[in-house]
Parts: C-alpha cells; sequence; structure tokens
C-alpha cells in the first residue's frame, strides 16, 4: 500500500524526521538530510514533522524554514501516535517511539575506530546500537557501507536499503566564480573535510605524498576546505564552506571544485565520499584511495592509488598536474560518472521505503 485510503482519497503519509542538526550540520550527514527534505517539503504525499530537542520546538520553525526553503512542516519534540513512519537520518535514534522507524546509518566509525576511552566510546556506540535495535529498516549509503553494518552491528542484511546519494544540480563545470584570496584557477590541489578530528581522511599522507611531489615548494598548493587546517608549508585554510546551510547554488564550494587541478580524497575509509561525485560533477579530475566504497562510487573515473602508499601518490599527484591528456580523460569520465547519483532519485527510493512501512 503506498499511502493510507480515506474513503476515496489518498492520505498523505505522515512521517517524523529527526531534525536536529539540519541547520547547522556543514558535514555530509547534514547536507545529505537537507536534500532529502529540501525535496519532500514540495511533495503533496507526505505530511512531515520535524523533531527538535527541548520544550519550546516552534522556536526552532523559522530557522528551519530558511534552510529548507519551505514551511511546509509542522515541528515537534517528540513523536506524537498519529505518526506513521519515524525517520532517524543522523546515524542514532534520538527520539524514542512505538512507530516504525527507518535509521540511515551512514558509517560504522566509532566501532571500526574505537575510542580509547571506555565512557566516550559508549557515548559515541550506543545512538548506532540503538538505531541498529530498533529501527524496522536501515538505510545505508552503499553497498561497503551495507557491508560494514552487517558485519560490525549484526543488522541482518534483509532490513537494510542501499540508497546513495545524489549530486545537486548546481555542481557542474563552468567558471570560477569565487576563490580565496591568492588562489588562481588550476594553481592547487583541494583536500574537503576536518583533516585534524578525522584521522581516516588520511591527510598525514596525503601532505607527505604532496612535499614527495615538489620537495622544493615549486608546485600547486594544497587546499583545505574544512573548519581547520594545520599550519603547513604549501597548505591553505579555505575555512568551513557551508554553503548548502542557506545557499542551495553552492556557489563557494562549486568555485573550489571548479578551480581545483583535482581533488584529493586520501580517506582510507569512506561510505560514500559525496566530495568525490561533487567534484566529478563539476569537471574536476579525482585522485581516491582504493579503498573502502570509494571504487565503488567513482568507478572508472578516477585516479586510485593505496591509501598507505605515500609514493604511490606523490607519483598520482604530478601525473594529474602535468599530463593534460589525463585531466581530460577524467574530467569527461567523472562527468558522466556523476550523472549515475541524483538527489531526486534517491529521495523517491526514500518515499518509497517510507510507504513500505506505512500499510
Amino acid at each position: 500500500m503506498s499511502a493510507r485510503t480515506f474513503g476515496a482519497m489518498q492520505m498523505p503519509l505522515r512521517l517524523a524526521v529527526d531534525a536536529r542538526v539540519v541547520t547547522e550540520d556543514t558535514r555530509g550527514v547534514g547536507r545529505y538530510e537537507r536534500a532529502i527534505l529540501r525535496r519532500l517539503v514540495h511533495r503533496d504525499d507526505v505530511s512531515l514533522t520535524l523533531l527538535v530537542n527541548g520544550p519550546l520546538a516552534f522556536r526552532h520553525r523559522g530557522r528551519l524554514g530558511r534552510t529548507l526553503g519551505s514551511d511546509n512542516f509542522r515541528v515537534s519534540s517528540h513523536v506524537d501516535d498519529a505518526i506513521d513512519v519515524v525517520w532517524h537520518p543522523a546515524n542514532g535514534t534520538f527520539f524514542p517511539s512505538s512507530r516504525p522507524s527507518v535509521a540511515t546509518i551512514h558509517d560504522a566509525v566509532p566501532f571500526r575506530y574505537p575510542n580509547g576511552d571506555d565512557a566516550a566510546r559508549r557515548h559515541a556506540q550506543e545512538p548506532f546500537l540503538r538505531s541498529a535495535r530498533t529501527a524496522a529498516r536501515v538505510i545505508a549509503v552503499s553497498q561497503f557501507g551495507a557491508d560494514e553494518l552487517h558485519d560490525a552491528l549484526a543488522i541482518e542484511r534483509t532490513r537494510i536499503d542501499v540508497i546513495y546519494h545524489g549530486v545537486e544540480p548546481s555542481f557542474t563545470p563552468g567558471p570560477v566564480d569565487a576563490l580565496p584570496a591568492g588562489l588562481a584557477h588550476g594553481s592547487y590541489l583541494l583536500f574537503v573535510g576536518d583533516p585534524i578530528a578525522e584521522p581516516r581522511k588520511n591527510f598525514a599522507m596525503l601532505y607527505d605524498a604532496f612535499r614527495r611531489a615538489w620537495p622544493n615548494g615549486d608546485g600547486p598548493r594544497l587546499v583545505v576546505a574544512g573548519p581547520r587546517a594545520p599550519e603547513l608549508p604549501g597548505v591553505v585554510a579555505a575555512g568551513e564552506v557551508g554553503d548548502d546551510l542557506l545557499d542551495t547554488k553552492n556557489t563557494r564550494m562549486r568555485s573550489l571544485y571548479r578551480g581545483a587541478a583535482a581533488l584529493a580524497l586520501a580517506s582510507y575509509h569512506e561510505t560514500f565520499g559525496m566530495p568525490l561525485i561533487e567534484a566529478m560533477a563539476c569537471g574536476t579530475p579525482v585522485i581516491a584511495s582504493q579503498a573502502s566504497c570509494l571504487p565503488e562510487i567513482a568507478g572508472e573515473a578516477a585516479l586510485y592509488a593505496p591509501p598507505d602508499d605515500a609514493g604511490a601518490w606523490s607519483e598520482a599527484l604530478r601525473r594529474v598536474t602535468e599530463d593534460t591528456a589525463l585531466r581530460v580523460q577524467l574530467r569527461d569520465a567523472g562527468i558522466a560518472r556523476a550523472k549515475h547519483f541524483n538527489w531526486d532519485a534517491s529521495a523517491q527510493a526514500h518515499m518509497h521505503l517510507f510507504h513500505s512501512l506505512s500499510a
């Protein structure tokens, strides 16, 4: 049954969504939730209730509406009995309910790389474990991610649905609109993420490879788009680029992609790698680790190197910056590959799953 029936009318699905991170999280989890919700708020087959913490839930309405570009939703601090399905899009389950629930678990990082402190480890792992215990269905963002959830959290494969992320239509090839001061088109390599707080992003190895490739400092610069960057020779901090919190054109992030000689995604652990597909959609060559989900997502459209081999990465960085034919090949293949990932299709797949639980 795709929707509840009242007489001859199809009633909208009453969906409650954990919206705690919607207005502030600039990481992949926040970008994902905003991408889906910005599509759901314009549908007539769903009635949204956004869940926030605290007794004065209505105070969040204005900011949520500005972020999503619509006020077509209710706001609440709890799940009431009229709800058909609850969606927990940020790994953990933080709003208890007796209603059927779907949890998107983006990765198993707290289990693959557990905190050495017992209390901190339990704090990080428990929301994931609660989702694994209570969700009727779990969304993974890649086949690699689904395998991880099965292995690390013992979630039955029959409960896991793989739904890929998409690419916003604003990420396209085109002119570079605005770059940080001192940067020119093609003069830098781009790293997206937090190189300090997220060791799995493998920045230390990437920087080693970067210095090996240009030991005299006469090559491109290494730009970090993230909340912080180490103060190292050749490294430029572009800062946190949270364009999509309000600017759905993604102007600054798109310019950083378009202007880069290549995106360097050296992670040894990802379950989707959103910058990879966004860069490809902008026509930017991508160098990626031959690890985790990245070959699954990028296919044959990226240049790969092992995540533990700085020598191979050094060679790859030099090849991409010096070989014009290779850059053109990667650009064309990347643009074609990115077309396989669509947020509208992803939102539709989410709705199909939610409806399947509402019968």
